[in-house]
C-alpha cells in the first residue's frame, strides 16, 4: 500500500515506522527533512505553506492508496491540495481547538465531501490526570492514529476533549 505521511518526522514518526514494518511504501512530507528517522521511508522534502510547490511534487510523486496528514494552521490549503491526489481514506489529524464548543463550525467536512475524499478525523485531546491534565505524548498520538487506521475509524478522539475547561493551559 502506497501511504503518505504529512507530519511524519515529529509526533507521527512513530505511525511511519510501524507502516513501513507492515510493509506499506511510505511518502513523508517534512517541512524539515533532517528530522527524518527512517531511512526506508521516501523524502518529500518542502515546505508545504508553498501550495504550488505542494501540488508540483505531489504530481510528480503519483496518487497514494491512504493518507495521515498533521497540518499546522498556517497552511489552511494545504489539506485540501494533499487530498486530490488520495484515492482512498484521508485520515486529518487535527488539533484539540477543533473540539471547543465556543468555535464556529467549520465547512472542512464538506469541502472534502465535495473533493470526493473517503474523509476522516482523528482529534488529539489531552490526558486527564486526577486534578491536572497534560498534552499528548507523541508515543500516545501515533498509537491512537495507528488505532484510528487499524479499525478504519471515520472519527476518532485520541485522550478527551471535554470538559473542554479542564484542558491543559
Amino acid at each position: 500500500m502506497r501511504t503518505l505521511v504529512v507530519g511524519g518526522t515529529g509526533m507521527l514518526a512513530g505511525v511511519v515506522r510501524v507502516l513501513l514494518d507492515e510493509g506499506d511504501e511510505v511518502t513523508v512530507l517534512a517541512r524539515r527533512p533532517e528530522r527524518l528517522a527512517n531511512p526506508r521511508a521516501r523524502l518529500l522534502a518542502l515546505d508545504y505553506r508553498d501550495t504550488g510547490a505542494l501540488e508540483h511534487a505531489l504530481a510528480q510523486t503519483g496518487p497514494v492508496d491512504r493518507a495521515v496528514v498533521w497540518l499546522h494552521g498556517t497552511a489552511p490549503e494545504a489539506p485540501f491540495v494533499v487530498a486530490r491526489h488520495v484515492h482512498g481514506p484521508y485520515w486529518h489529524v487535527l488539533g484539540s481547538a477543533v473540539a471547543n464548543p465556543a468555535k464556529r463550525g467549520s465547512q472542512r467536512r464538506e469541502r472534502f465531501a465535495a473533493l470526493g475524499n473517503d474523509y476522516r478525523e482523528v482529534i488529539l485531546g489531552f490526558v486527564r490526570e486526577g486534578d491536572t491534565a497534560r498534552w499528548l505524548t507523541h508515543a500516545e498520538i501515533s498509537g491512537g492514529v495507528l488505532h484510528a487506521l487499524r479499525h478504519d475509524l471515520k472519527r476518532h478522539v485520541i485522550g478527551v476533549v471535554e470538559p473542554w475547561a479542564r484542558r491543559p493551559a
